[in-house]
């Protein structure tokens, strides 16, 4: 029986492997009502990816360092990093859980965590595995406030409380 489980593992085990990042951006699109859209990236990315025989088997954690989020203007920056809390909490992740295909592409769900509040999302993606390769092309929608941050106000303009995460990461097959 125990070598039956025994090699039960190890076939499980045999198929399952590590992706490596390889590349892509992630976005924090918001708006100043009234003013103007903000739209910090990275391409600082880092990730810890294990994948069995199926898209479905994906899981594994994603993060990046808050500071590493750059817009075009690095006093705004300055504002995000204090209201996001970087020096507290330096890093976003998000864990993912499952991965469910749907009509179009797949649902991916998990942990996301940010000024060290840690909620459930689902995320819509594009999952192409082709080869040694696999990329992960997709968004999803928090607000601050789930967050435990208020949208900062200046005078009679405010951030928009709603955040557009969109996410192009390429990943490779790891031996």
């Amino acid at each position: 029986m125990f070598r039956l489980v025994l090699v039960a593992f190890m076939a499980i085990f045999a198929n399952a492997y590590d992706l490596k990042f390889d590349g892509g951006h992630i976005i924090a699109h918001t708006e100043v009502l009234g003013d103007s859209k903000i739209d910090p990236l990275t391409k600082n990315i880092n990730a810890t990816l294990v994948k069995e025989d199926s898209i479905e088997s994906l899981g594994g954690k994603v993060w990046i360092q808050t500071m590493d989020l750059k817009s075009t203007n690095e006093k705004r920056d300055s504002n995000m990093y204090e209201m996001l809390n970087a020096t507290i909490h330096p890093n976003i992740s998000f864990e993912i859980k499952s991965v469910q295909k749907v009509q179009d592409g797949y649902l991916v769900g998990g942990i996301l965590t940010l000024n060290d509040i840690s909620k459930e999302i689902s995320s819509h993606a594009k999952i192409v595995e082709n080869g040694e390769t696999l990329s992960m092309d997709g968004g999803f929608s928090i607000e601050l406030t789930d967050y435990g941050m208020q949208p900062p106000k200046m005078f009679f303009l405010t951030v928009r409380n709603k955040i557009d995460i969109s996410y192009l990461l390429n990943f490779k097959k790891v031996n």
